[in-house]
């Protein structure tokens, strides 16, 4: 398909703290197509410019015209769905319009949205969770997000509800000035600094730690973490659904039994107030174009208008 025989493109970025997802739906299906970049192309100044040309170049390769984009990124977004307020992994787009800014560069429609949000739109229209609401989704990777789809919609809170990733932690040995964030301790960062440390490759952490028991210690303490984070949210949100996902939670030997068990093991009463129906992620990359499909429509709309081209 070609962008002069599609009605509708949409043109998906997802803006991780490792890579940049560039896919397309075109006419409400989503497209197999996509492209991937390092986020280091976003990390030498003008990065929205930069992403413009990723855009462009991956919308050359797919022979498509951009005529609407939805962008991701991984951390919070003001109440305007336009300003990036902090991503600790890109710090280069902190402060930026990201939408507004984006807009003008492609001379297109832009939406901004958390990553997490989108992912679970996707599922919750063709994936794992498809149909289901009362969905609490938690993703692990780079860093760690999580999102809530109720029957009202995505829960907003006030504007960046679920940054779980950035809920503080006192460890032992008393009061600290700025405590540590749950992301030091159980997302991917984590995992790359222990892979550091082991000489060994990130993708093999999991399967190398049946052979060495002190990564196999560090890496049981990486899903005690990551059981308490999911159980945190779960008794703030008592989700019928938990949805869980993300690179990290993808990596070969990864032990998703045990967390699931750790997590009902921290619930109260140990998860019998109602039984948890645990599901995975089942759509990888493909979740966000649906989800991007699926963006304001139904109970899901955004909250604010989408950032328009500048006239």
């Amino acid at each position: 398909m070609t962008g002069e025989a599609a009605t509708d493109t949409i043109a998906v970025a997802e803006i991780g703290g490792t890579s940049v997802k560039v896919g397309f739906a075109a006419d409400g299906a989503p497209l197999e197509f996509a492209r991937t970049y390092s986020t280091c192309e976003l990390r030498q100044g003008a990065p929205v410019a930069r992403l413009a040309r990723l855009l462009r170049h991956a919308a050359g390769d797919a022979g498509l015209a951009i005529q609407r984009v939805v962008a991701t990124v991984p951390g919070f977004i003001g109440r305007d769905f336009d300003t990036v307020v902090h991503t600790a992994n890109i710090p280069e787009l902190n402060g930026i319009r990201l939408a507004s800014e984006l807009a003008r560069e492609l001379s297109a429609p832009v939406r901004l949205e958390r990553d997490v949000v989108l992912q679970l739109l996707g599922e919750a229209a063709a994936g794992a969770v498809r149909g289901e609401r009362e969905v609490l989704a938690v993703y692990f990777g780079t860093g760690i997000g999580a999102a809530y789809l109720g029957e009202g919609g995505i829960f907003r809170g006030g504007g960046w509800a679920l940054e779980i990733g950035h809920m503080p932690v006192l460890e032992s040995g008393g009061r600290h000035e700025s405590p540590s964030r749950i992301e030091a301790y159980a997302s991917g960062v984590t995992l790359v600094e222990l892979a550091s440390a082991h000489a060994i490759e990130v993708k093999d952490l999991f399967l190398a730690a049946r052979q060495s028991p002190q990564l196999g210690k560090a890496l049981d303490d990486v899903v005690w973490r990551q059981a308490a984070t999911v159980a945190g949210a779960i008794v703030l949100f008592s989700p019928r659904t938990l949805l869980l996902g993300g690179g990290v939670v993808g990596m070969k030997g990864y032990p998703r039994d045990l967390l699931e068990r750790r997590i009902v093991g921290y619930l109260p009463h140990s998860g019998l107030i109602h039984a948890l129906d645990t599901r995975w992620a089942s759509l990888g990359w493909q979740a966000a174009i649906h989800g991007a499909i699926h963006l304001g429509t139904d109970k899901t709309s955004h909250p604010t208008p989408q950032a328009a081209v500048p006239g």
